[in-house]
């Protein structure tokens, strides 16, 4: 008997920590640089706003990924010109999608994703890379 309940209490134990690591996964990336707001790694992907018009934000993205080594195979700008996207290969062959949407005028989100699944580590280099050439 006992060790049931204990099974149980421990079952409760990781459903919480479980729960709360949601919360840990979007604080996570509040220090990627100085952006409009925390910086979020959801389902494989890590947005970020940035107070940016998305002209330079694109130039940053590109910068940035030139600076990692990364190939890009595909830039598109969608017709109204509130979307961007940059496709192509990391310097380990892993497939990397960073999109822009302009907010406004003066912020634009940057969201990466690396891989099929998502690489929080190498998103967050991107960002960081972005973040720093938007300062430049």
């Amino acid at each position: 008997m006992k060790s049931c309940a204990k099974g149980i209490w421990m079952i409760l134990t990781i459903s919480a920590l479980m729960a709360s690591a949601g919360c840990a996964l979007f604080a996570a990336g509040a220090g990627v640089a100085a952006g409009v707001g925390a910086a979020e790694y959801y389902r494989g992907e890590l947005k970020q706003a940035y107070p940016a018009p998305m002209e330079k934000a694109w130039r940053a993205s590109l910068t940035a990924a030139g600076e990692l080594k990364m190939k890009t195979t595909e830039k598109s700008i969608d017709n109204l010109d509130q979307n961007r996207l940059i496709k192509g290969k990391t310097e380990e062959g892993k497939d990397f999608q960073i999109s822009l949407e302009a907010l406004s005028k003066d912020v634009t989100v940057v969201r990466v994703r690396i891989g099929l699944f998502g690489d929080e580590a190498y998103s967050k280099k991107v960002q960081e890379a972005i973040a720093k050439n938007l300062t430049k």
